[in-house]
């Protein structure tokens, strides 16, 4: 096992280079199916987040959390779902999306689902930038507490990447893998306190649930977002979710680990 992970860290280390011309050609080869290019990398968050502002902030009345005013709030949160949602359901299908090449040459198969995670870096960047417009509107401003954001940025990419590795060689093996990951994205963008806060409603007497959301490694990335943002709490805070999530990332990194090596001579033949 620990050679398998050895082995992966480094590929990815000797192909930092690759990874980022990989990253960039799929991002301008995005940018290039448009007319106004660019401009979707900002409109399509904008537009989304909107959406569920409306419904939530504005249909069901959602007017603050924490005496914060929800829009920041959910916005605090989205900003993560943002990045990480399409970092596993693209990571996901980082292998197969390049059979034509992987079947034509030797390849480091390893380092696809980091060229999915750099890709999405650039959308979180353009998100992060209508974050700070509407903050600055209700008020808030970047304070040396946003540095934290740094570590939690670094956890999410260290978790999408753990787990494309397992999903992106489940999904060789197993076409379905692909539709229940978005499945169960779906599902858990609601079950995630994205929208919602896990202090309120008829959850909160609902002990095990939470304890069992907040195990949740997005739940965890979320929360250090916000607090980084509003609460201010630190990372000491949040040392029980933050063993659960290194623990799952662990197991998930040390698995996508193993599964690559010992199938990444044989994906021509699963193709």
């Amino acid at each position: 096992m620990f050679k398998s992970m050895k082995y992966v860290l480094k590929e990815n280390k000797d192909n930092l280079y690759r990874i980022y011309s990989i990253s960039k050609y799929e991002l301008l080869a995005d940018m290039r199916d448009s007319k106004l290019g660019l401009f979707w990398n900002f409109a399509n968050p904008a537009i989304q987040v909107l959406t569920y502002w409306f419904m939530f902030g504005i249909v069901w009345n959602k007017s603050s959390v924490d005496g914060i005013k929800y829009l920041p709030w959910m916005l605090g949160g989205m900003v993560v779902w943002f990045f990480i949602s399409p970092c596993i359901t693209n990571g996901c299908n980082a292998v197969f999306s390049k059979t034509n090449v992987i079947t034509k040459m030797k390849f480091p198969v390893s380092i696809l689902p980091l060229t999915v995670i750099l890709k999405e870096l650039f959308n979180h960047a353009c998100l992060m930038i209508i974050l700070v417009v509407i903050f600055a509107g209700y008020g808030i401003f970047p304070s040396y507490h946003w540095l934290g954001l740094i570590y939690y940025l670094l956890c999410a990419i260290i978790f999408a990447t753990s787990l494309s590795l397992t999903t992106s060689v489940l999904n060789m093996l197993a076409r379905d893998t692909r539709k229940l990951v978005l499945a169960c994205m779906r599902l858990l963008l609601y079950l995630t306190p994205v929208l919602w806060d896990i202090n309120s409603g008829n959850l909160a007497k609902h002990k095990l649930i939470v304890r069992i959301i907040k195990m949740n490694p997005i739940y965890y990335i979320v929360q250090g977002y916000r607090d980084c943002f509003f609460y201010h709490y630190g990372f000491l805070h949040y040392w029980k979710s933050a063993l659960a999530f290194w623990v799952i990332t662990f197991a998930l990194f040390a698995l996508g680990s193993y599964i690559m090596c010992r199938f990444k001579d044989k994906f021509a033949d699963l193709i």
